[in-house]
């Protein structure tokens, strides 16, 4: 999260999806959650502990139980974490977005081809994906040579400074603070629908002091440089009262046409939740070719189909505009703001998998 990060790599896989954590001896596998230093109040995710002596996660060679059992965490965790995956064979991601999703697309959700643009904020961080797994993206900061079959790597570390309209001064730099640069979803919200699932897995992580993640109610967190952060939808929803949770149960969000160019120019407000009002957005009339019909809109509240549970998901800095239902009378209003929410944070070891 700060500029001074070393070197670090991470790939991530983002496909587009589904079923009580019932583990048994230990020739199988168990999932634990973990521990509440880790989950603070966001009841997000949990540990895979692989069964007997095994250190490599094969999802070929689990039984059809297993493999049940590791998608109802999934449903009921939000997070899954398997520890010392030092030698998993990228193609292994594909394999977890595929248990989860029963009917994936075989391409990545942001597109069959990667986006170049280096003005387009998908593109900022230089990353690129592998050439026998295209769709597995390796980011993070730093020059290699020779990755997995790709000439040269020249990976940047975004941070709030570049993006953030009021971002952290320089003695609060210097004190060790830090800020979320942008809390999103892997969504492209043209054409294609998000991912249901992003596998992650850290090849190697910054190896520099603790930062402070300051929220802007001025409270702050210690967390690990490079630190992957989450926020649980299910907590956002539980943290509204109940007059909230029905105006976003009613609620639909429509995106911007090609929201990530809209949005290209426009600075984030100091949670990284969403843009500043300021009018940098891009006019519509200038935004590469777009049909509405391909723009997307999605609920306030999604569903967990794998126990029913309400989740707020609003990916903020790409929202173009709100419509809500009145249920009494099914009078329809625009609205534009949201703003409880959970956090939830898990701090990277090498060779660990996340999905």
């Amino acid at each position: 999260m700060k500029n001074d990060l070393d070197h670090y790599v991470q790939l991530s896989l983002r496909q587009a999806e589904t079923p009580n954590i019932t583990m048994h001896s230990e020739d199988t596998i168990r999932v634990v959650p973990l521990s509440d230093n880790l989950r603070k109040s966001s009841r997000l995710g949990a540990e895979v502990l692989l069964p007997g002596a095994s250190t490599s996660f094969d999802l070929k060679s689990l039984s059809g139980e297993e493999k049940a059992t590791l998608r109802q965490a999934f449903y009921d965790q939000g997070i899954l974490l398997i520890r010392n995956q030092h030698d998993l064979n990228p193609d292994a991601l594909y394999d977890v977005a595929e248990l989860i999703d029963p009917h994936p697309t075989h391409f990545h959700s942001g597109g069959k081809r990667q986006v170049t643009d280096p003005k387009n904020i998908l593109a900022l961080n230089g990353c690129n994906r592998l050439p026998r797994a295209p769709q597995v993206t390796v980011i993070g900061k730093g020059k290699f040579e020779g990755y997995e079959g790709i000439p040269e790597l020249d990976l940047k570390h975004l941070d709030h400074l570049s993006f953030h309209e009021n971002p952290l001064s320089e003695s609060e730099i210097a004190e060790g603070l830090t800020r979320p640069y942008r809390w999103h979803m892997d969504a492209p919200l043209y054409e294609n629908l998000p991912g249901f699932v992003t596998s992650i897995r850290a090849v190697e992580v910054p190896n520099i002091p603790r930062q402070k993640l300051q929220f802007p109610n001025n409270t702050s967190m210690e967390i690990s440089a490079g630190a992957t952060l989450f926020f649980s939808g299910a907590r956002n929803f539980e943290l509204l009262s109940p007059e909230e949770q029905e105006f976003a149960i009613n609620t639909t969000v429509q995106y911007a046409p090609r929201a990530y160019e809209w949005m290209r120019n426009c600075k984030a407000s100091p949670d990284g939740l969403t843009i500043e009002k300021v009018g940098r957005e891009t006019p519509l009339d200038q935004l590469p070719a777009f049909e509405w019909d391909k723009v997307q809109s999605f609920p306030m509240v999604w569903e967990n189909h794998g126990n029913g549970q309400p989740h707020l998901q609003i990916l903020g800095c790409c929202v173009y505009s709100l419509t809500t239902t009145d249920p009494k009378t099914g009078k329809k209003s625009i609205i534009d703001d949201v703003r409880e929410r959970g956090y939830a944070f898990y701090f990277w070891a090498a060779g660990d998998v996340s999905g």
